[in-house]
């Protein structure tokens, strides 16, 4: 029994051994490695709607907006001097071409006409003694009765006498014209639209005294974009509406389009003429000009709404990359706009699908899911199917 002992405590140790081995936690098969922690997440798709940029003909020109001003404006201003005496206009009278404004104290004036009037009639007598003298010296040279050098000095005495009759003359002239200027008259017809001078007010010549405008006719000037004024020609029937006056709309040839750009605006100035003789029209109003599309030329158009402005202008056009639809960044050249539609001169071709909702958020070769297609535009714009 004491043999046994020792052997037996062994088997017991081994035992535990084993137990506390079998209590402990299963071996675990190596974890899958995972992605790294400096891996970028993949983009969620950006909900947005396209639609597809198409080839047409645009109507019209639309969002070309022009003020009004006077046919012609003019500061009426005195050329002579001389104190007011009568004001025979005020601000909002009509005035015929030739009509006194305002009449200046032409007393000293008359004077002075009355000075070279008697000026010219002594210098013709002057004249007509001298030419007596030379008819006598004439005739007597021809009996050798004075000397040739006597004979010369009458002609040049009578040549001098002419001369002086001249002067007098145009001096006289002068005087006649000084004192039509007293008059102060309109230079066409129009309407006075200010006067400056009261009586009894001393003018110097320059001094402004009124302001008139011709509004038989007005001028409309607008300012279009380098791709509007390349289609656009003198003649061109634009349609002319004014909002301020209601319904009031007409139709106006196109007088000039400028060759240079506006500093302020990069527009290039475009001027029609307007009929205004019931004189509705007023100086300074807005109107809204539609200009003909040049013989129906046929472009490639899309939304206004799928132009974005990020140092300069450009499009989302969906593109298809391993099967997702991404969105890519275009730029674009704009030519001209109608209602909701704009001609892209440069940058997509028809057929392409340009984001119209969403594309602010987006950035170049973002994911995008596309929604159904927006509704086709009902702008006044013929689509070539």
């Amino acid at each position: 029994m004491r043999r046994k002992l020792p052997q037996l405590v062994a088997a017991v140790f081994v035992a535990g051994v084993i137990t506390a081995a079998g209590c402990g936690e299963p071996n675990r098969a190596p974890e899958a490695k995972g992605p790294s922690a400096d891996a970028a997440p993949p983009r969620a798709a950006q909900r947005v709607r396209v639609d597809e940029v198409r080839r047409g003909s645009l109507a019209g020109l639309a969002g070309v907006a022009g003020i009004t001003e006077a046919f012609r404006t003019v500061t009426v201003s005195a050329e002579v001097a001389g104190r007011v005496i009568v004001r025979h206009v005020e601000p909002g009278q009509d005035v015929s071409e030739g009509e006194v404004l305002v009449a200046l104290d032409a007393t000293q004036l008359e004077i002075v006409v009355d000075e070279a009037r008697a000026s010219l009639k002594a210098r013709e007598v002057d004249l007509a003694e001298t030419r007596r003298e030379l008819g006598r010296g004439e005739d007597l040279a021809r009996e050798g009765a004075i000397s040739g050098g006597r004979h010369d000095n009458l002609v040049f005495a009578t040549q001098r006498a002419e001369s002086a009759r001249d002067l007098a003359a145009a001096s006289l002239r002068r005087a006649e014209r000084t004192l039509q200027d007293a008059a102060v008259r309109a230079p066409f017809s129009g309407t006075v639209e200010r006067i400056d001078v009261q009586v009894g007010d001393y003018l110097a010549p320059g001094m402004p005294i009124a302001a008139l405008a011709d509004f038989d006719r007005v001028r409309l000037r607008a300012g279009v974009t380098a791709a509007e004024a390349t289609d656009l020609r003198p003649g061109a029937v634009a349609t002319v509406s004014i909002p301020a006056l209601g319904g009031f709309q007409t139709h106006a040839p196109v007088h000039s389009v400028g060759q240079m750009a506006d500093e302020r605006t990069g527009t290039y100035p475009v001027e029609l003429w307007l009929d205004n003789g019931e004189r509705r029209i007023r100086g300074g109003m807005v109107a809204q000009l539609e200009l003909a599309s040049p013989e129906g030329g046929s472009s490639i158009v899309a939304p206004r709404a799928a132009i974005v402005r990020k140092g300069g202008l450009l499009v989302f056009v969906v593109e298809e990359r391993d099967g997702q639809p991404v969105a890519v960044e275009r730029p674009v050249r704009a030519g001209r706009v109608h209602g909701d539609l704009i001609e892209l001169l440069e940058g997509v071709e028809p057929g392409e699908r340009v984001v119209v909702d969403g594309q602010f958020a987006l950035v170049d070769g973002a994911p995008v899911f596309v929604d159904e297609p927006v509704a086709k535009t009902t702008s006044k714009t013929a689509w070539n199917d």
